[in-house]
């Protein structure tokens, strides 16, 4: 079970799909996150780290703050210290 699917369980949070990017600079899975949370009205998304979501941290912060404009989810890092 991956680390995502144990909280997903622990907090009585359904698991309904994981997105992964397969090419360094690419946003397609981004887009296909967002418009996925749209559509099921998620109130989450967990992510590894936010280093899932870009190494540099001013462009994490971009993308996190398009997310929860987008969608209004909440971003739950399981790696907080990052």
């Amino acid at each position: 079970m991956s680390p995502s699917s144990a909280y997903a369980e622990i907090n009585s949070f359904q698991l309904v799909a994981v997105f992964h990017e397969y090419i360094p600079g690419a946003q397609s899975a981004f887009t296909e996150l967002i418009e996925a949370v749209r559509h099921a009205e998620a109130k989450h998304v967990i992510v590894p780290s936010y280093r899932e979501l870009a190494l540099n941290r001013t462009l994490q912060d971009a993308m996190l703050t398009h997310l929860s404009h987008a969608t209004g989810a909440e971003v739950i890092s399981l790696d907080s210290g990052t």
